[in-house]
């Protein structure tokens, strides 16, 4: 007996009929799944360079935000002693002013009453100038230190001193001039 799927003369050989079609395999289904892979993969990376950009960034900004605030803190520092120093000069010429009119008031009253000699009288009008030749070095030097920037440091120091001294010796001869007289 033969079948329709052999021949009778020789081997068996499949028809297109007996032959199933091949099914296709599953690469479809797969293709999608690798791209999401992929572009999760990416956005992940862009993620995390964004992530270190945005921490860089951060570290860098406080790093200048904490070198500001240094040089700031001195530039207060340093402000904060120049103002000390010069209250305590202004202090200073205040009372040389206030001796001043001491003096000015003494004198008016040594002439106005006659009772003291011409050289007492020469030597409180010595006095009295040399007070006010120190106000006036005072007020010099405080617009100079108004503007000390545009001064060098060592004149300024050394024009100070050489004020200080000058109005230390003025009132030193005060003090010896009232010891004397009264």
């Amino acid at each position: 007996m033969t079948t329709p799927d052999m021949d009778p003369g020789g081997p068996w050989q499949p028809t297109a009929s007996s032959v199933p079609e091949p099914v296709p395999a599953e690469p479809a289904a797969r293709t999608p799944r690798r791209v999401g892979i992929v572009v999760a993969l990416v956005l992940a990376i862009l993620v995390a360079l964004g992530f270190a950009a945005a921490f860089a960034w951060q570290s860098l900004a406080r790093a200048n935000w904490e070198a500001q605030n240094d040089a700031l803190r001195l530039r207060v520092e340093d402000l904060t002693l120049t103002l000390s120093d010069q209250n305590a000069r202004m202090a200073e010429l205040e009372e040389a002013e206030s001796q001043l009119e001491t003096l000015k008031e003494e004198y008016s009253a040594a002439v106005n009453t006659g009772a003291r000699s011409t050289e007492v009288v020469t030597e409180l009008e010595q006095i009295v100038d040399a007070y006010g030749q120190c106000v006036e070095a005072q007020q010099d030097h405080f617009e100079v230190l108004k503007n000390a920037d545009r001064y060098v440091a060592s004149s300024i120091v050394s024009s100070e001193r050489s004020i200080v001294e000058f109005c230390d010796q003025v009132h030193q001869s005060y003090v010896a001039f009232r010891a004397e007289n009264g």
